[in-house]
């Protein structure tokens, strides 16, 4: 009888300190669960189309890490050594074609100056022939107007300055800028960045947003629903269809997050058919 007695006891203790346990463990469960403030309700929006982020109003933050402020002073013989990468200066081919080379400028994303003394676009020579057929294209369209060249080949020094100067993580960094260890088109003087120019307005024509504008709005892709939200007009969309017309019809492809930028050819070609120009050592 002591014996059941005992157990009994026993049995009652860990019944107490069970249903203690499951009273804990509800009150915890609770408090958890429970937002202590409106912000822990808060949750994170997508990118909406009207997105009004410009990178030439908010200069990127760059880092002041010895190596890279101790850069070399950019070279002055660019177009001595890109000429000898067998690289073709498109105005030798088509003076009517305007070249104003963004980055031999502060007017970048950057705002820095990365080329220098280089006021001339080079281009592979296929690339240039090319595109001196995209101009007879527009010309045909309408005389008045000429494509404006901002930028040709880049060499892979530059971009990897550009690369290491850039103070932020690598997957927020390959927005603005291509990793130079995989090779950009422009690396390759196989890509261009350009507009379309009125000789009579003596201005670019207005295509929504300006070179190397970062956000949705350069979006060829989102330019329906740009329009559908008013965020861009019809004509900018036009203006931008227009130059889509010549260089597509002349052999590049456009890429589908900056209106400005055209390739020649897929990298994988590129590596098959041309060398990378590395730059002024």
């Amino acid at each position: 009888m002591n014996y059941i007695v005992s157990l009994y006891k026993t049995y009652s203790k860990r019944m107490i300190y069970f249903r203690l346990i499951l009273i804990f463990n509800f009150f915890l469960f609770i408090q958890c669960n429970t937002p202590s403030s409106p912000i822990a309700e808060i949750k994170t929006l997508p990118t909406l189309p009207n997105d009004t982020t410009n990178t030439r109003e908010q200069p990127l933050q760059t880092t002041n890490k010895n190596s890279v402020e101790e850069k070399k002073e950019i070279p002055c013989n660019w177009d001595t050594y890109l000429q000898a990468q067998h690289l073709i200066n498109i105005q030798t081919l088509d003076l009517s074609i305007l070249v104003d080379l963004k980055y031999s400028t502060e007017d970048n994303f950057m705002h820095k100056d990365m080329y220098g003394c280089l006021q001339n676009c080079y281009l592979q020579p296929d690339v240039a022939q090319k595109l001196v057929q995209a101009q007879f294209f527009l010309k045909e369209i309408n005389p008045r107007l000429s494509l404006l060249i901002y930028d040709g080949v880049r060499p892979r020094s530059v971009q990897q300055y550009m690369w290491d100067i850039l103070d932020m993580p690598i997957r927020e960094k390959v927005k603005f800028v291509s990793n130079p260890k995989n090779g950009s088109l422009h690396n390759f003087g196989a890509a261009v960045d350009l507009t379309i120019y009125h000789l009579d307005s003596l201005q670019p024509l207005d295509m929504g947003t300006p070179y190397d504008y970062i956000g949705v709005k350069a979006w060829p892709i989102k330019e329906k629903l740009l329009i559908k939200n008013g965020t861009l007009t019809k004509q900018q969309v036009e203006n931008r269809k227009i130059l889509r017309k010549v260089m597509t019809k002349a052999k590049f492809f456009n890429i589908q997050t900056e209106w400005w930028h055209f390739n020649s050819c897929y990298r994988k070609k590129a590596y098959q058919i041309y060398s990378i120009v590395e730059g002024i050592p």
